[in-house]
């Protein structure tokens, strides 16, 4: 998945709500930020369920308020290290459906395949 958007660092995106982490996003911050992985998510982030999958995002106020790494001084305050779908969706193209596919879509697959093995449907 590429972008051809160039984020200028405006902080609309950040302004309703957050994105989701995926590979080495939740690592990254937390070395960026100099604290843990276990206090960046007690501090900084939510564990949500996506249709059966566990996934991790930054916090924000509900129910659409400014992610947790927006400061409206500086605006994203990780963005040398901002996650994934940070990167990718952005306030001229949302890649949310892309993203989801890429990281998710495939791990509820396997669950649904699971469910189906043991005798659920």
């Amino acid at each position: 998945m590429q972008n051809k958007f160039i984020c200028e660092d405006c902080g609309k995106c950040c302004l309703m709500g957050s994105g989701f982490l995926a590979g080495n996003d939740k690592k990254l911050i937390a070395k960026f930020l100099k604290i843990s992985e276990e206090q960046l998510e007690k501090s900084h982030l939510e564990k949500v369920d996506m249709n059966g999958v566990e996934a991790w995002r930054p916090k924000f106020k509900k129910p659409f308020g400014p992610c947790t790494f927006y400061k409206e001084e500086v605006h994203c305050i990780i963005h040398p290290v901002k996650p994934e779908l940070c990167r990718l969706a952005n306030c001229k193209h949302d890649a949310t459906q892309e993203f989801y596919k890429k990281y998710y879509q495939k791990e509820q697959k396997e669950l649904w395949k699971i469910a189906e093995e043991i005798g659920g449907k």
